[in-house]
């Protein structure tokens, strides 16, 4: 299973990671917007924290999920 996690606290992208493969899940986490963020395929699972990230990385991070 593959997960997305965008948005969070930069400091716990270890945390993320960890909890994530305790699940037997392949995650990828993006705390700031990035050029890789436009290209995340299709993920079995998309987490947004959006208190913690711009309107435009959800934007963005919700137009590659749908497309």
């Amino acid at each position: 299973m593959s997960v997305i996690i965008v948005g969070g606290n930069e400091c716990m992208i270890r945390q993320y990671k960890d909890l994530c493969s305790e699940y037997k899940c392949k995650a990828k986490v993006y705390p700031k917007m990035t050029r890789e963020l436009r290209n995340i395929g299709s993920p079995d699972l998309l987490v947004l924290f959006t208190n913690t990230v711009s309107h435009k990385m959800v934007r963005c991070a919700l137009n590659e999920d749908r497309g």
